[in-house]
């Protein structure tokens, strides 16, 4: 067998192969971990608005003011909606908290004419003290920022 004709790879070839997917991989893992956690926040953000829009269109629909608490743990929950008896329980994803800062409220009343009974900010963080805002106008605007 001619030494010129061979087929594969050497064994040098392969090394250098996997030391550079091990580079890529050592650089990219972090970088997704990251990415996600993000997401992860902003996602959790996203659906303690959207329950919020949720709750005032329940008290505007039935006439009747609902009270949503945020409280990790509680009830088998981090937040939760009621007036009588408690409606929905939440949980936020892995990792990400309530940041009790000045402005943070823990509950948040909806009228029966879909009015807040106070302004206030919802604020959730990760692990790496990265924070997004969920804003709470008197006039039962919800935003997220």
């Amino acid at each position: 067998m001619n030494r010129l004709t061979s087929r594969g790879f050497s064994l040098v070839e392969l090394a250098v192969t996997l030391v550079v997917l091990g580079l890529v991989l050592a650089f990219g893992i972090p970088a997704f971990q990251s990415f996600n956690t993000t997401q992860q926040l902003t996602g959790a953000t996203e659906n303690v608005a959207a329950q919020m829009r949720m709750m005032r269109e329940v008290s505007i629909a039935t006439g009747t003011t609902q009270t949503m608490h945020f409280f990790a743990g509680t009830l088998g929950g981090d937040y939760h909606i009621h007036n009588a008896v408690v409606g929905g329980v939440w949980r936020l994803p892995r990792n990400i908290t309530y940041y009790w800062g000045a402005g943070t409220n823990s509950v948040m009343v909806s009228t029966s004419d879909g009015r807040m009974t106070s302004s206030g900010w919802i604020i959730l963080q990760d692990p790496q003290g990265n924070r997004d805002t969920v804003s709470v106008m008197a006039s039962g605007l919800v935003l997220t920022q």
